[in-house]
């Protein structure tokens, strides 16, 4: 072989890879003295034993240091060669020796990209984690809600119960009463007192005909209450009515909304929810223009009637029970009409609620 070796002969030499004879210079500069710089570069005889020692030491396992330890008892070290060689590589150089991991080591590139990676994936199952905590804070929120809402309803259903099955005594919130102005005894009363004035004896005068009247209170959905006053021609031969009934629906009651149920059993109630006061309302209003006596309300177990007499002198019987609708709303039931004591058709019930409708 030639005095002079490239890296081609010392890596065929060596039996090694160029690349690890670069490696060799890099790490021990001044041991490989350089003969020529041009290209290729060319090396001196004393390089390749150089080479070979080093490759001795790196196959038994021994570091850098104990290497370069070896090669200052063995071979003259060139200062000037160390000094060229271990100024700073090229940019490109550089860069590529940094991006080029060694052997079982991860680049920091890597790294980073891991760990960014792995940072995302926390914060995606954080937000994972705070967002399941929300739906189920809102979850039991809702439960609670639904479970207050079934309690209320629960009490209303009570307390309007309870409403229902009282009644009030008082004589300032009754619904219908009445009072006589005029009987048959006053007047006879009357005669005797003349009688005596003159001193004569006269024959009994038969007994003139006498007019009712009939008060009825009737309180508004708003509260206020109205009073209507009804009279008719009573003959002395008519019976006299018995004391007037204290019962009448709670206020809850009357301030319900009324319906009635059609051939299909839907209930059909009246734009604007008409209460049963305000029907009622509309029916004493209606007497009052044509003259028709009215009764009082009286209760039947869990039904209340209302009674009223036509001009023509028939008797109706308005059955009014409460219920609740398929959506959960209190309403009162128009469920029956009799007339002179028979119950009509449902077809003749809902035209006379068709007809009390039409007049609100």
């Amino acid at each position: 072989m030639d005095e002079a070796y490239t890296h081609r002969d010392l890596a065929a030499l060596c039996k090694v890879s160029e690349t690890t004879i670069k490696s060799y210079r890099r790490k021990f500069p001044g041991f490989i003295p350089v003969l020529t710089r041009g290209k290729p570069i060319r090396f001196r005889k004393e390089a390749a034993d150089v080479c070979l020692r080093i490759r001795d030491c790196f196959d038994k396992g021994m570091s850098v240091n104990e290497t370069l330890k070896i090669l200052k008892e063995h071979f003259k070290e060139s200062p000037t060669e160390r000094r060229r060689t271990a100024a700073p590589p090229r940019q490109d150089e550089a860069a590529a020796a940094a991006s080029a991991p060694g052997p079982g080591v991860v680049s920091q590139e890597y790294l980073d990209k891991f760990f960014a990676t792995a940072g995302q994936m926390m914060q995606g199952m954080a937000g994972l984690a705070t967002a399941q905590a929300k739906a189920g804070q809102r979850l039991a929120a809702l439960e609670t809600a639904v479970q207050r809402l079934i309690e209320v309803q629960q009490q209303n259903n009570e307390t309007f119960s309870l409403l229902l099955a009282r009644t009030a005594p008082a004589s300032d919130t009754l619904a219908a009463s009445s009072s006589t102005d005029a009987g048959p005894g006053a007047c006879a009363g009357a005669g005797v007192a003349a009688d005596a004035k003159t001193g004569d004896t006269a024959a009994p005068q038969p007994e003139r005909p006498v007019r009712a009247r009939k008060i009825v209170n009737v309180t508004s959905p708003g509260g206020s209450v109205k009073s209507y006053t009804l009279e008719k021609p009573v003959s002395p031969d008519t019976p006299k009515p018995g004391p007037a009934s204290l019962e009448r629906p709670s206020d809850a009651f009357l301030n319900t909304p009324i319906v009635i149920r059609n051939d299909h059993g839907e209930f059909l109630g009246v734009p604007g929810r008409m209460p049963l006061g305000r029907f009622v309302e509309v029916l004493v209003r209606e007497a009052e223009e044509s003259g028709a006596s009215l009764s009082n309300w009286h209760r039947d177990e869990d039904t209340w009637i209302f009674s009223m007499q036509t001009p023509g002198g028939d008797a109706h019987a308005l059955h009014f029970d409460s219920t609740t609708t398929p959506r959960g709303n209190l309403v009162v039931l128009l469920d029956r009409l009799d007339v002179n004591g028979e119950q009509t058709s449902p077809r003749f019930l809902q035209e006379f609620f068709r007809q009390v409708k039409d007049k609100f």
